[in-house]
C-alpha cells in the first residue's frame, strides 16, 4: 500500500505562496479527501503530489522516496492521476482510452502483452464497462465517461490514485456512482486514493481521513467526525453551520446557514 507524505513543502504560483511548509502523511489503503475554500490550495496540493508542479521548497514523498529524483515511468508505475475534466481525443473508443494506461510499461524492447490486454480487462470489468468496450468516448453519458477515465488509471495498475474533483459536473446520481466505485476500488483491491471534493457531507461519507487545507496548511485533518466541526466550517469557510449524525451512515452532516439562521437553531 502506498504511503503519500510532504515535508516542508511549499508551493506558489509567480509571486504568490499557496502552500507553505507543509508537513503531511496521508495514510496508506484508505481513503483521503481535501477540503478547502475556492483557491485555498486544494488543487495545487493534489498537483504536487502527482508531480504536475514543483516544490518552491520541500519534497513529497511516495513510500518515502522523492518523487521528483523518480523517472517519469517508474513513478507511473506507482501513482495514477486523474485531473480535472480531461478531454479524451476525438473518436476514441473506451478500450483505446483505457489502453493508454499501459504506456508506462511500453518501451521499444517491450511492446503491447497478454499482461496489458488483462489489464485492461480488469479495468474494464472493475468499473462495469466491457458492454461499452467499443463505443466512443464522447458518446457515453457523464458519469460513465468518468468511469472510463478512472480505468484508465486502473489500467496503469498502481497502488495509489490521484483523483482531482473527480465528481464535477455530475448530477447527484452520477455522483454516487462515481464514489462507490472508488470505494470499492480501495476496499477490494486495496487502493490508496486521494481526492479534491467540494460537497462536505459527500466527503465525510466517503473519506476514512479529511484534509481540511486553510491558510497555506492543514488546518485540520483525521476522522472526519473529528475534523468537520462549525467551529471548522466557520473558519475554514466564513459560514455558519450546524453538524448533526447524518441519521442513515452516521457520518457527520453539514446544515449550512445563509442569511437567515433558523430560529430553531
Amino acid at each position: 500500500m502506498a504511503t503519500l507524505a510532504s515535508r516542508g513543502l511549499t508551493l506558489g504560483y509567480g509571486t504568490q505562496t499557496i502552500i507553505e511548509a507543509l508537513d503531511l502523511e496521508l495514510p496508506p489503503g484508505q481513503v483521503s479527501v481535501l477540503i478547502g475554500s475556492n483557491g485555498s490550495g486544494k488543487s495545487t496540493l493534489l498537483k504536487a503530489c502527482a508531480r504536475l508542479l514543483e516544490p518552491r521548497q520541500g519534497q513529497v514523498l511516495l513510500d518515502g522516496q522523492d518523487i521528483h529524483r523518480q523517472s517519469t515511468a517508474a513513478l507511473a508505475r506507482q501513482l495514477a492521476v486523474l485531473p480535472q475534466t480531461p478531454v479524451a481525443p476525438e473518436g476514441i473508443s473506451v478500450r483505446q482510452l483505457v489502453s493508454l494506461g499501459r504506456y508506462p510499461y511500453q518501451n521499444w524492447m517491450r511492446q503491447w502483452s497478454a499482461d496489458d490486454a488483462a489489464a485492461v480487462d480488469k479495468a474494464l470489468r472493475l468499473t462495469d464497462l466491457l458492454a461499452l468496450a467499443e463505443r466512443p468516448v464522447d458518446d457515453l453519458s457523464g458519469g460513465q465517461r468518468q468511469r472510463a477515465w478512472i480505468a484508465l488509471t486502473l489500467a496503469q495498475d498502481t497502488d495509489c490514485l490521484l483523483l482531482d474533483e473527480p465528481t464535477t459536473y455530475l448530477d447527484l446520481a452520477h455522483q454516487i456512482e462515481v464514489l462507490d466505485l472508488l470505494r470499492q476500488l480501495n476496499r477490494e483491491e486495496g487502493k490508496t486514493i486521494v481526492m479534491v471534493l467540494h460537497d462536505l457531507n459527500l466527503a465525510c461519507r466517503y473519506a476514512d481521513h479529511l484534509v481540511a487545507v486553510h491558510q497555506r496548511r492543514a488546518f485540520a485533518q483525521g476522522a472526519p467526525a473529528a475534523v468537520l466541526t462549525q467551529a471548522l466550517v466557520r473558519e475554514v469557510f466564513a459560514l455558519e453551520c450546524r453538524i448533526i449524525a447524518d441519521p442513515y451512515f452516521g457520518t457527520p452532516l453539514c446544515i449550512p446557514f445563509g442569511r437567515e439562521v433558523p430560529p430553531c437553531a
